[in-house]
């Protein structure tokens, strides 16, 4: 079963209670509804914990923050560039966000207020994600060119910085913090993902990708990395070994962007360029759902509840896409 939000604009009509109440739709929830997404590219999609809220950064300037059971939005945050990405904090209570005039916010799922904002970086901000005791957030981004590569980590209370790490020579795509928050892996367009030790801030370089790395995800266990990349493959990494599986190798190396593991570690989803999903057994590798579940390239993707997988992408839709099939 395939579940579609499709974005709308504003009707003729709303555009004319702006000229006479402009504050009205300064959050225009009235537009948005269950069925209803972003008039551009969805680039990332955060759920919480117990999968009742979902968050979605689009390029149109804006995260949505949806009610996944009521299908509802609760909030539209408005940005002044696009945003590139959104974490979830661990309770719910927060949200952050990166976008591409290089700042990161902080938000209050409640009420959808802005609580802290600044500019943590000097190019577009691509990744953010918090630590899993939500007491620090790191953030990375950059440019074409390499501009801004530093993962930086601030402190989520205030965003004050509390340190930077440098390393990869191209813009970073992902940063993600293990379940201990002892590590943390970023992911880059120099082909190279780098785990850091946070302690001691020595890093471990896995190559392998033959581009870019598009995103990287731990297992809830924490002794598997999954990350996916321009070169078509998705790739599972054994941490106490350093050597990856190739769980799977497209033959026009159509770009693979998005991995997230299911809650219980037991399947890994990914999307990419070739507008499927696919789900695999993280025990063995093997590949148990494959679909194509939208008409364009999808860029995130997240476990929504068993058996529901929500994905995103280009034509500012999101699918909900039941698996109840995957064996």
């Amino acid at each position: 079963m395939l579940v579609t939000w499709r974005p709308t604009r504003l009707v003729n009509a709303v555009a004319f209670l702006a000229v006479v109440a402009s504050s009205i739709i300064e959050h225009p929830l009235h537009a948005r509804s269950f069925d209803e997404a972003h008039d551009e590219y969805v680039y990332r999609i955060a759920l919480s914990h117990d999968g009742r809220l979902m968050a979605t950064a689009s390029g149109d300037n804006t995260v949505v923050l949806w009610d996944t059971q009521q299908r509802i939005a609760l909030h539209v945050l408005p940005h002044d560039a696009a945003v590139y990405t959104v974490a979830m904090s661990p309770d719910g209570q927060s949200i952050a966000t990166g976008s591409g005039d290089g700042y990161v916010a902080l938000w209050n799922t409640r009420e959808g207020r802005c609580v802290v904002r600044t500019k943590r970086h000097d190019d577009a901000v691509y990744s953010v994600a918090f630590s899993p005791d939500g007491q620090q957030l790191a953030s990375a981004g950059g440019s074409t060119e390499g501009g801004d590569t530093a993962c930086r980590i601030s402190r989520v209370v205030d965003l004050q910085l509390l340190t930077s790490l440098t390393g990869h020579s191209r813009q970073v795509y992902g940063v993600v913090f293990s379940p201990d928050g002892q590590k943390l892996a970023t992911s880059s367009s120099d082909k190279t993902i780098r785990l850091w030790n946070l302690a001691s801030r020595q890093c471990t370089v896995l190559p392998g990708h033959t581009s870019d790395v598009y995103r990287c995800a731990f297992s809830p266990d924490g002794r598997q990395l999954a990350s996916t990349g321009q070169d078509g493959t998705v790739r599972l990494w054994n941490l106490e070994t350093g050597k990856a599986a190739v769980l799977i190798d497209l033959t026009k190396k159509s770009p693979i962007y998005a991995a997230t593991f299911s809650h219980d570690g037991s399947r890994l989803a990914a999307v990419g360029d070739d507008c499927h999903l696919r789900i695999w057994r993280t025990t063995n590798g093997r590949l148990t759902w494959e679909q194509k579940v939208a008409p364009c390239a999808l860029y995130s993707v997240g476990f929504l509840g068993t058996p529901t997988v929500v994905a995103a992408g280009e034509n500012g839709s999101i699918y909900a896409v039941s698996t109840s099939s995957d064996r």
